[in-house]
């Protein structure tokens, strides 16, 4: 039967991987003394000061079960943090703001000591903190003055208030040509300056795309710089880091980034990302995750394949999205195309459905025939070529 030796053996050396010294006094001690026992571990700032609790337990129990008893040490010891593990399984409890979360391994003491930091400079709790912040009803943006949309800021209230109630995980779907960039570069700069976040990731699956959206930032968020994170030797960042889930992924972990290095990670057209390695990347990081898409919800559209299906559903199940019973998605915030064209931001349009010599004809490829079906919609997820 395993015990809590062995489970502490595990937590021992995964504290060594997120950067730990856990021999060095300063910054962590074991077994120790608080006004209602012995806290397993305290981790410590840069000068000694007390960070959080870390509470072990044996594999067969749930660390979760222990985080009253945790949070008690806590309080008793000043430390702002709560960290919960059985050495598999582990949870990070900011106790002043919600509840324990699941997270896939611990923050390093750089990490933890910035989060301390920026509650420091948080007015009151989440909630109190954006209650003092005015939604922003005008603001200048490449030389120009601008009144912000009214679906705008009905998307900054909703995430708003999705974070006051604990939620971690949001989804945006607006239409093409409504501003998703900007309106999340909106969001950033309320949460910013706010104390909410300091440190941004924004995905994206093209270069080109990172490229565009460090023009929006480099506008709009002057007082926080933005770097793009090219592949290869890992540069200085700044505090908002623009990336391809490809560069990211190649730098997770040891002297890459750690699961507490960022605040929020924003996944622009996320429905291609929740998958594969890349929904294992989105999962390494403890922070708020916002997705941004166009793609209408399935029940939207008439032809549509199997496999988009799926990616769609992944997308919604991932951001917390996914009604089980009604088996549709729910986004946090939604402005579709009707409602845009509707509001007057979009241009009508009507779809014409395009046939070519090889719809109708089919086509003969290495001495196989590929009958003129096969290049349908059905066929979407089938990787064809043509050269």
């Amino acid at each position: 039967m395993s015990t809590e030796a062995d489970a502490r053996m595990l937590i021992d050396k995964l504290l060594e991987q997120a950067g730990w010294r856990i021999t060095d006094k300063a910054q962590v001690s074991t077994e120790e003394p608080t006004a209602d026992g012995r806290a397993d571990y305290l981790l410590k700032d840069t000068r000694s000061r007390p960070l959080a609790v870390l509470e072990a337990k044996r594999f067969t129990i749930d660390p979760y079960t222990a985080k009253e008893q945790a949070k008690a040490y806590a309080q008793s010891l000043n430390a702002p943090f709560v960290i919960l593990s059985n050495g598999q399984e582990h949870y990070f409890w900011d106790y002043a703001d919600g509840d324990a979360r699941p997270v896939m391994g611990f923050p390093s003491q750089a990490d933890l000591e910035r989060r301390a930091n920026i509650k420091l400079h948080r007015k009151g709790d989440i909630r109190q903190s954006l209650s003092l912040q005015s939604l922003p009803s005008r603001f200048v943006f490449k030389g120009e003055e601008i009144e912000a949309r009214p679906y705008q800021l009905e998307c900054l209230k909703k995430a708003d208030d999705a974070l006051i109630a604990g939620r971690r995980r949001m989804l945006f779907e607006m239409a093409t040509g409504t501003g998703k960039t900007l309106t999340i570069a909106m969001l950033m700069k309320r949460w910013l300056q706010t104390a909410i976040i300091s440190r941004v990731l924004f995905l994206v699956d093209r270069i080109e795309l990172a490229k565009q959206a460090k023009e929006t930032f480099d506008e709009y968020l002057r007082d926080w710089p933005t770097t793009i994170l090219y592949g290869g030797k890992r540069s200085l960042e700044g505090q908002i880091v623009v990336g391809t889930l490809d560069t990211i992924a190649s730098q997770l972990g040891g002297n890459g980034f750690g699961h507490g290095y960022f605040d929020l990670v924003v996944t622009d057209e996320c429905h291609r990302s929740i998958y594969n390695t890349h929904r294992a990347t989105l999962g390494h990081f403890d922070a708020i995750h916002i997705g941004l898409t166009a793609t209408p919800n399935p029940g939207e559209l008439h032809v549509i394949s199997e496999h988009e299906r799926r990616l769609i559903r992944n997308t919604y199940i991932f951001f917390d999205c996914w009604d089980a019973v009604k088996k549709e998605g729910r986004p946090t915030f939604e402005y579709g195309i009707q409602r845009g064209i509707n509001d007057g931001y979009l241009s009508k349009y009507r779809i014409y459905h395009a046939e070519s010599v090889l719809t109708y004809d089919g086509a003969e490829w290495e001495g196989e025939e590929i009958k003129p079906g096969a290049w349908g919609r059905e066929n979407c997820g089938k990787r064809q070529w043509i050269k």
